[in-house]
């Protein structure tokens, strides 16, 4: 255990220097267990890599609470992750997420073998890297006795060496550690990257201009909106999975087509600007409803593509 708080403290540490971030790293322990250290004034616990990762949960989490878990009879906040090279990968990483995220990965888990493990407060967990482009920058995050192969759930994805990602107490958003600043996961930025950098591939011009996180002065920030094309505008909105999610994209599109031809002087109804959304599936009968009874255009693409070609 404290060769792998070791690896991610040595890890953090190096990281810290170069992204000239806030967050505040003490390699103390908390509580006297060698596997802590405070990570913006959390408490964090090293999981160490052992045939797997064994993950410590809360089991009052399968009624409905959000009690942090505990190691020692102490409770931790961060759950850190030592993912070491050995002769898989390229070099050390580490990743972090809050124990908020655990818990829904926990409580979203299908039992694929039949044992839903409610009574063990341990779980086996796999994170397995995706050797690619990205240079190990992603990975996926899969329960030991869900199938190897089926990594198909984008709200899975995740991103190594992520302490940029990690904000300071007192605005720490939901689910932090897989999720960056303003709570965005690695899947939804490696879509909205993609988005912006292939436009043809959504019926755009090979001259339209991408503004990524464009912000209107309501303070409203549109995911992507393309420029310099016919029709003028086009705002895109990205989601990750799930029907209600992309119906809310879908909600979001229209507001942000209706501020874009107001921020460029345009008459409100206009056609000149389109809206459209993009998910890894929008195959739901809801969402196709309400796009087409507000001209609301969706595509999809997929996740692997994505996370392949990825910045």
């Amino acid at each position: 255990m404290t060769e792998a708080k070791e690896l991610i403290v040595g890890l953090i540490d190096e990281d810290l220097k170069v992204t000239n971030s806030s967050v505040v790293l003490d390699a103390t322990s908390p509580d006297g267990d060698p596997g802590k250290f405070l990570l913006a004034g959390k408490p964090a616990r090293a999981i160490h890599h052992f045939d797997g990762w064994f993950v410590p949960i809360e089991l009052s989490w399968f009624e409905n609470s959000f009690v942090q878990p505990k190691i020692n009879s102490q409770e931790f906040y961060w759950y850190a992750f030592a993912i070491p090279r050995r002769s898989r990968y390229l070099k050390d990483h580490y990743f972090i997420c809050d124990y908020l995220q655990m818990r829904e990965w926990v409580l979203s888990f299908a039992a694929p073998l039949g044992n839903n493990h409610r009574s063990h407060k341990n779980w086996r967990a796999d994170l397995r890297l995706y050797q690619d482009a990205n240079f190990e920058r992603n990975g996926y995050f899969r329960w030991g006795d869900e199938p190897p192969g089926a990594d198909n759930l984008p709200g899975r994805v995740f991103s190594t060496d992520n302490i940029s990602s990690i904000e300071i107490p007192g605005i720490v958003s939901k689910y932090s550690g897989i999720f960056g600043s303003g709570g965005e996961s690695a899947a939804h930025k490696c879509l909205k990257l993609y988005v912006a950098d292939h436009p043809t591939e959504f019926g755009l011009s090979s001259n339209a201009r991408p503004n990524v996180e464009y912000a209107f002065p309501t303070g409203d920030r549109v995911d992507v909106m393309f420029e310099n094309h016919s029709p003028d505008r086009t705002v895109v909105e990205v989601e990750v999975e799930g029907e209600d999610n992309v119906c809310v994209g879908i909600q979001q599109a229209i507001k942000y087509r209706a501020l874009a031809a107001v921020d460029a002087s345009y008459p409100l109804f206009t056609q000149r600007v389109r809206s459209l959304v993009v998910a890894y599936s929008v195959d739901y009968p809801k969402a196709r409803d309400l796009s087409e009874r507000y001209e609301v255009e969706l595509a999809s693409v997929d996740m692997d593509l994505v996370l392949s070609r990825a910045i």
